[in-house]
């Protein structure tokens, strides 16, 4: 995940996609600045719908960067239980779509705000069409790992992702090289651009926060952080109980038993099992 950058007065840095950049200059070059502030508002909007969610849902905004499909938004939980991933994706979309009903609903009510919002609502609507395709990391790219999670590791629905991302990089390029000849369109090749630095996240996101884990070194010696938890809870949620500064033990309580689980135990399991498994279903294996 990104983060935002400091500078050397420590103050919080405002960061841009480099795509997003890219398509600024396009609406300068074509004499759309005021397309382009319009763009800016629908793309806000639609983050506005992912941050009410996942601040409903609990988790803490840690940073935000500004990009053609949105302002993405990182949160300080770095791992998400597949259902509230999925809502949170899909938040954003709905607001989108739900903003654009609302809009032509006016339509009929006051015609005069047709010509102030006609361009309000074909980019909300090609915003949300967009971001429901299933590449990352897109709403739609979220959506499909955030089924496939309950299924298979994440890992490997990272991998399936990954191949979304090639071929609709291949699909816009495609686009982009056809609508030379007959009307030069270079939001085909942006969007190309954009699948293609998607591949770049989805290694960055197959790594997961459990290598961080693997790979920390704990005190000799030092006290351990003991936590009681019960069969029904899945290994996303033992895993965002882990402290990072001290080694973490499970009493896994059920079924009249108690069974005592380290921090290194349930890593493992997340490797051989998707994160959504139950401890209850694990000691039945």
């Amino acid at each position: 995940m990104r983060t935002i950058k400091r500078g050397k007065d420590g103050k919080k840095k405002f960061p841009l996609h480099p795509t997003f950049l890219l398509l600024f200059l396009w609406f300068l070059v074509t004499g759309q600045i005021s397309a382009f502030f319009i763009f800016v508002g629908v793309v806000l909007t639609h983050e506005l719908g992912h941050y009410f969610v996942a601040k409903k849902l609990g988790y803490k905004l840690d940073s935000f960067f500004l990009a053609p499909y949105g302002v993405s938004l990182n949160y300080k939980d770095k791992t998400f239980e597949g259902s509230d991933e999925f809502k949170i994706a899909v938040a954003g979309p709905i607001v989108n779509i739900t903003m654009s009903i609302i809009a032509v609903a006016l339509w009929w009510i006051f015609p005069v705000l047709y010509g102030f919002t006609d361009i309000f609502v074909s980019q909300s609507i090609l915003l949300a069409l967009f971001n429901l395709l299933p590449a990352y990391p897109l709403d739609g790219g979220r959506i499909f790992i955030s089924i496939l999670s309950g299924r298979i590791s994440r890992k490997k629905a990272m991998k399936i992702i990954t191949i979304a991302n090639l071929l609709f990089s291949i699909l816009f390029m495609g686009l982009f090289i056809y609508s030379c000849t007959y009307d030069y369109n270079p939001t085909f090749a942006l969007a190309a651009c954009f699948m293609l630095g998607g591949l770049m996240q989805t290694k960055s996101e197959s790594k997961y926060e459990k290598v961080n884990l693997f790979n920390r070194k704990i005190k000799p010696f030092s006290r351990p952080y003991t936590i009681v938890i019960s069969y029904s809870n899945t290994l996303l949620q033992a895993m965002k109980k882990i402290e990072p500064n001290r080694f973490t033990i499970f009493y896994v309580v059920g079924d009249g038993q108690t069974k005592l689980v380290d921090e290194k135990v349930v890593l493992r399991w997340s490797l051989r099992f998707p994160l959504s498994t139950t401890f209850a279903e694990i000691f039945k294996i």
